[in-house]
């Protein structure tokens, strides 16, 4: 939110006569801007949610403004939840998750309750910290136009366990089989790409035992990098020519259950890059990890996908 725009949105609130009690600004997400807010409107004296595209706005909001009533008992819900949790988020560490290495995918939350004000910042996701207001911004999505769903579950996936917390070093418009790479990313050395595959919807990549995670939205042109080795630039530029010249090799797939009599509860998911001192190289989350090759011997390790026979003979032995 540009200071002119968040200028403009303070305004029309006072004049308004609307008290913001919980509000919700969502900046350069996919390059899409969005303000949310539960208020306190003195004329009415009636709660409501408040929704405003911000890419279309301009000094008159009262046109853009979207209103829903929203009723007395989920409003003292989320008065008493956020009242309730005030121990959890006090230390200002805990409300600062922003990634600094990039400056989109903003998003902030800024509390009014019982006549404190708290601000809470991160970069694209929820963290599981702030699991006290998983509800509180559900609340708010439900009460907003449907078309907002998607972002609410995409902003709320590591609360669910449905995507890792990812520390991204860069966001870049780029379009990663069209634009200059070597404008952007720099000339270097070809480097083999031991591995790479696209999961998930996002592409992940093994160079000189490097881990390169891109996560590309096609849509809206935006690239978000991450890469375990410092020269940053090489390898990730590496990955994407690789990418272009669709040079793609499958990872190792193994599924770690707990219990052998029930696989379905409790089953985790790795990509596996070959062994290492009697364990599987493994890729968890997005950075390296061991995993016993022991664990397989015990019947809690399975092989998964179409070259399951080529891993079976990096272990023979072991």
């Amino acid at each position: 939110m540009t200071h002119e725009i968040k200028l403009a949105v303070s305004k029309y609130l006072k004049k308004s006569k609307e008290n913001v009690i919980v509000d919700l600004i969502i900046n350069d997400y996919n390059k899409s801007n969005f303000y949310i807010a539960l208020v306190f409107n003195a004329k009415i004296e009636k709660f409501k949610v408040l929704f405003i595209p911000l890419d279309v706005v301009d000094n008159n909001i009262e046109y853009y403004a979207c209103y829903q009533f929203i009723n007395i008992t989920l409003v003292n819900y989320i008065l008493e939840t956020i009242h309730n949790s005030k121990d959890r988020y006090k230390n200002p560490t805990v409300r600062n998750k922003v990634n600094k290495m990039i400056s989109t995918y903003y998003i902030e939350i800024n509390t009014h309750v019982g006549g404190e004000e708290y601000s809470f910042k991160t970069t694209k996701y929820i963290p599981k910290e702030w699991i006290f207001l998983y509800e509180v911004i559900l609340i708010l999505f439900e009460h907003i136009p449907n078309v907002m769903n998607e972002l609410c579950s995409d902003i709320l996936s590591v609360i669910d366990d449905r995507e890792e917390l990812i520390e991204y070093q860069k966001s870049i418009n780029f379009d990663i089989f069209e634009d200059d790479l070597t404008k952007e990313f720099g000339s270097h050395e070809l480097l083999n790409v031991s591995y790479l595959e696209k999961v998930n919807g996002m592409y992940f990549g093994i160079i000189d035992e490097e881990i390169i995670v891109i996560d590309y939205i096609n849509s809206k042109k935006v690239l978000n990098t991450y890469c375990t080795n410092e020269d940053y630039n090489k390898y990730i530029s590496n990955c994407l020519t690789a990418i272009r010249n669709n040079k793609f090799k499958k990872f190792y797939k193994l599924m770690v259950i707990d219990d052998i009599e029930n696989t379905n509860e409790k089953s985790k998911y790795y990509l596996c890059y070959g062994v290492r001192n009697n364990c599987f190289k493994i890729i968890e989350g997005y950075k390296c990890s061991l995993l016993p090759i022991s664990k397989y011997h015990a019947g809690l390790v399975k092989f998964i996908g179409d070259n399951n026979q080529e891993l079976e003979e990096l272990i023979k032995g072991i």
